[in-house]
């Protein structure tokens, strides 16, 4: 803490310096010129003589800039444009949230993946690289499915008292993303599966497959079942779906073994 109050005394004294030297045009101009780009309206830029210009150059240093960029996300904020402009994007255990129009599902969408072939468990672990975890509350599935090479693991249960359930594991590397959510991050809250950070997603959602050369799978685009639970442990992540709420889900992550 008394690094960063450092930092910042020091980046106030430099910008008061600045500022004496600095003619800075009024703020509306400044929120004009952000709506007119916006807008597509050519901006018109005002001269400053060279000699001038390279001596602020040489005065406004990088510690200058986030105080510039929090100006024009101000002025991106307060605009409709702006606001349309913004993305909030959340990366968790090979999943990525994004809040934004997604790819369309089409009619024929369903919950498979690209080259999805129905195998038995056992089968199922030696064709991937990573652990598969059976949760106990649900037992053994009713159908397990290998996907893209062995990247992805479905287990599919069909029967259980909160109808159709479906987890889908892959090994949860943080610089691959398996599959990209369309979510209102409102709808998204942190909770915990056996001590360890977890999200659960309330609601259904678009659901897009990523391959491993990261292009959204449009085909596989489609609209989830209830609700999603997302977890990992070391080797695998997980990613719980069906008609079932919280404390059901955070149990049946937690059976799983």
């Amino acid at each position: 803490m008394a690094n960063r109050a450092g930092w910042q005394d020091a980046a106030e004294s430099e910008l008061r310096a600045v500022g004496r030297v600095l003619e800075v045009p009024p703020a509306s101009d400044l929120t004009a010129a952000v709506r007119q780009r916006l807008e597509g309206r050519p901006v018109r830029r005002r001269h400053v003589p060279a000699q001038r210009a390279g001596a602020l150059r040489r005065q406004l240093r990088w510690r200058a800039v986030p105080v510039a960029v929090a100006a024009l996300l101000a002025v991106l904020i307060a605009t409709p444009q702006g606001r349309a402009a913004i993305i909030h994007v959340l990366r968790f255990a090979g999943i990525e949230l994004r809040q934004e129009p997604g790819p369309v599902p089409s009619p024929r969408s369903s919950a498979s993946l690209p080259g999805g072939r129905a195998t038995s468990l056992e089968q199922a672990r030696h064709k991937v690289s990573f652990p598969i975890l059976v949760p106990a509350a649900l037992g053994r599935p009713d159908v397990v499915v290998v996907s893209d090479g062995g990247r992805v693991v479905s287990l599919i249960y069909r029967r259980t008292p909160y109808g159709l359930v479906r987890m889908d594991e892959f090994a949860g590397h943080l610089d691959l993303i398996y599959f990209e959510k369309i979510v209102h991050l409102n709808d998204v809250t942190e909770v915990e599966v056996n001590g360890t950070k977890a999200l659960w997603i309330k609601g259904p959602h678009e659901l897009v497959y990523v391959t491993r050369d990261g292009y959204e799978a449009v085909a596989s685009a489609r609209l989830t079942i209830g609700n999603t639970l997302v977890w990992g442990t070391k080797q695998v992540a997980l990613r719980l779906e069906g008609n079932l709420g919280k404390t059901a889900a955070l149990a049946i992550a937690g059976s799983a073994h």
